[in-house]
C-alpha cells in the first residue's frame, strides 16, 4: 500500500512540473524570460527638454524621460521625423499580446536623441514626442 502512495505521490509531482515548465515556457516565449507574441504601444511621456551642444554648428539633442507602466513593459524603440520647424518623436514599449500577470511597478527609462545641426538663428522649434511637447530657439 505504501509502494503505491509513493508512486502515485511522484506521478503527481511529475505532472505538477510538467505543467508548470509548460506555463513558464508559454509566458516566456521559452527565450530566455522574454515573450515573442509582444506588440508596441506608445510609451507614457514624463518630460522633454532640449540640451544645445556648444559645437559649431550647434548640435540639439532632446532628453526624454519615458515611463514603463509596468513589470511587463520593456524600452522598444523611437522614431524620428521633421516637418519644417515641427521635430515628431514617438517613443515605444514593447508589451506582451498574452494576459499575463505583471508586477504594478512603474518604472522609467531615460534616451537621449540627436536631432540634429539644421537649425536656424533666433528661429523657434516645436519638439512633440508623443503626448508632450517643449520649444526652443535656434542658435
Amino acid at each position: 500500500m505504501k509502494r503505491i502512495l509513493v508512486v502515485a505521490a511522484g506521478a503527481a509531482l511529475v505532472v505538477v512540473a510538467a505543467g508548470f515548465v509548460v506555463f513558464a515556457l508559454r509566458s516566456s516565449g521559452g527565450q530566455g524570460g522574454v515573450p515573442t507574441d509582444r506588440t508596441t504601444v506608445r510609451a507614457p511621456i514624463e518630460s522633454v527638454d532640449i540640451l544645445v551642444l556648444e559645437s559649431s554648428p550647434p548640435q540639439y539633442v532632446l532628453r526624454v524621460r519615458a515611463g514603463l507602466p509596468n513589470g511587463c513593459a520593456k524600452q522598444h524603440g523611437h522614431d524620428i521625423g521633421r516637418d519644417g520647424d515641427v521635430i515628431r518623436v514617438t517613443v515605444l514599449n514593447s508589451m506582451p499580446t498574452d494576459a499575463i500577470a505583471c508586477t504594478m511597478i512603474y518604472g522609467t527609462y531615460e534616451l537621449s536623441i540627436n536631432v540634429g545641426s539644421d537649425f536656424r538663428a533666433g528661429v523657434t522649434y516645436t519638439a512633440r514626442v508623443n503626448d508632450k511637447a517643449t520649444t526652443f530657439i535656434g542658435r
